[in-house]
């Protein structure tokens, strides 16, 4: 059974698929990450607490796509992924890192991991609780189905907009004047 989403300390949810976290309650923004961010999360939550080491993160994350990273990387998107839980709504830092070793989850971490069918209806969420997480309640499973349902507002979100200064285009058309001139003195 391949689980597609994750209940972390009942705070986030981590959609795989979507590569998307999402705030339970109201604590928190809906965080979209990079994919291999995305992939160091979904290893470390499938880890059942075993300690990752850097090696298999860059094997497991990009070797077996056919990149090679520095571990300059491996780390930036070990510092994002904190970042990114923490801004989705988790009140704790649940990477915790083990020196010359590697990354696993905090040992209080409660992660449950379940899966959804294509339809959206409550009673086609099936949930199963990994082994170092507690059960789902399911109404929790039933609220996050029903808020899956609900229109999602778009108005959130800022597109970033670059504008040149008005005074560029002169000062360009000048200086490119000024070097045709200067190949015929």
């Amino acid at each position: 059974m391949i689980f597609n989403e994750y209940i972390i300390n009942n705070e986030v949810i981590f959609n795989v698929n979507m590569n998307e976290l999402q705030p339970v309650g109201e604590n928190g923004d809906s965080v979209t990450l990079n994919a291999p961010t995305a992939r160091c999360l979904q290893l470390l939550l499938e880890s059942n607490g075993k300690i990752i080491s850097r090696e298999e993160f860059l094997d497991i994350v990009w070797k077996t796509r056919g990149v090679v990273v520095s571990q300059n990387t491996f780390y930036q998107n070990i510092s994002l992924l904190r970042k990114s839980l923490v801004k989705a709504g988790l009140s704790q830092d649940i990477i915790v890192t083990v020196r010359q070793r590697g990354f696993v989850l905090a040992a209080g971490s409660h992660i449950a991991s379940f899966f959804r069918t294509e339809e959206k209806q409550p009673e086609n969420v099936q949930s199963t609780a990994s082994t170092s997480s507690p059960p789902v309640e399911k109404n929790v499973i039933h609220n996050l189905a029903i808020q899956d349902d609900a229109p999602k507002s778009f108005s959130g979100n800022k597109a970033t907009e670059f504008k040149l200064p008005g005074w560029i285009l002169p000062l360009l058309l000048a200086m490119t004047a000024a070097n045709i001139l200067s190949l015929f003195l």
